[in-house]
């Protein structure tokens, strides 16, 4: 069960299909306005298990005409969903909760917020998350679960998910870049608390002449749009690409790349860092999260999110004559990190 839920999220496409490789039959229902859990229950009597992944969609709101309104419908939908929760404890179908996330990205409610998560952990008969970090900031953060009530089961790589047959040349020819150019690449939908703008800001800083940095994705508001293409028109090195990428054009973008950047503000799990990896590109991303646990050692290329970390980390990476073997050394990382064992570890999550 996803507010959320879409075809096209690399995640629940790679970990249903893989589920359904281990016998497991997966259902992913329609999202129903009223009382969406229990009635997806109602319709699902045989299920055994209900999981929870993201569930801010079900009751924040903010695409009504005022803000008063957005409040207004986003309490009352609150408060309607914790009565559905409650009712849909009491059916004999296990809940699992898997975060993805600490808060939700924009934090718009940030009480209903809190007492919604606290209420599904209180309720869930176990809570799955992406790594160690992630447990014990999750357990900092909420008064229920402890971290050792967590379990940890990692997500698999991306290398099935999307074409991956033009090579680095091809790549750069196809969009215009020069052999020679050293290219940092942004790469995902563009929203304020992965630090595009402070990327900008860094990569302007540095005098490296043979470099461009490439931002491309969808801006999540038109605010963050004109403030990344106010900011990247100062600098001739900078490409922007501010729109959807297709599945198939993926590759393009990552295989032209020198190095994938991530430059997030903050992050508990990073989908783009899986990405990096089954790409074999070097990452460049702050040490927050579960970011340090999924890059290999390898990968040292990871930097303390304060100061002039990132600038430190593109003049790092520029420098750097051994990428080639950080490229390498990321895809085994994605090649180790597989559905299969993700899937293995849930399983025995399910059926505990």
């Amino acid at each position: 069960m996803s507010g959320s839920w879409y075809g096209g999220n690399a995640y629940m496409t790679l970990l249903s299909r893989a589920l359904r490789d281990h016998g497991v039959e997966v259902r992913t229902p329609d999202l129903l306005l009223f009382f969406p859990l229990t009635r997806t229950a109602l319709r699902n009597r045989d299920a055994d298990v209900m999981q929870l992944d993201w569930i801010y969609d079900y009751y924040a709101t903010d695409d009504l005409d005022s803000r008063r309104l957005n409040d207004l419908v986003s309490f009352l939908r609150a408060a309607a969903f914790l009565f559905d929760l409650l009712a849909v404890s009491l059916f004999d179908v296990r809940i699992v909760r898997t975060v993805h996330n600490k808060r939700s990205h924009e934090g718009i409610y940030p009480r209903t917020e809190r007492i919604v998560s606290e209420c599904v952990f209180w309720v869930a008969d176990a809570v799955t998350v992406k790594c160690s970090a992630a447990a014990d900031e999750i357990a900092a953060a909420y008064r229920v679960p402890e971290a050792k009530e967590l379990s940890v089961v990692p997500d698999g790589n991306y290398i099935d998910a999307y074409e991956n047959d033009v090579s680095r040349a091809t790549a750069r020819s196809d969009l215009g870049i020069d052999g020679e150019s050293f290219v940092f690449v942004f790469f995902g939908q563009i929203r304020p608390y992965k630090g595009v703008p402070k990327l900008v800001e860094a990569f302007s800083s540095l005098d490296l002449p043979e470099a461009e940095l490439w931002i491309v994705g969808s801006p999540h508001t038109d605010d963050i749009e004109a403030q990344v293409t106010a900011l990247a028109a100062s600098d001739p090195r900078i490409e922007t690409r501010l729109a959807f990428v297709p599945d198939d054009r993926i590759q393009y973008y990552l295989n032209a790349a020198d190095v994938l950047v991530l430059p997030y503000r903050k992050i508990l799990n990073s989908g783009s860092a899986h990405l990096g990896l089954s790409f074999a590109t070097p990452i460049v991303a702050p040490k927050i999260g579960c970011l340090p646990e999924t890059v290999p050692p390898e990968n040292d290329l990871l930097y303390d999110p304060a100061a002039d970390g990132l600038t430190r980390a593109l003049r790092q990476a520029y420098e750097s004559t051994d990428l080639d073997r950080v490229g390498r050394a990321n895809y085994q990382r994605a090649r180790a990190l597989n559905w299969d064992r993700t899937c293995e570890l849930l399983l025995d999550v399910y059926v505990e």
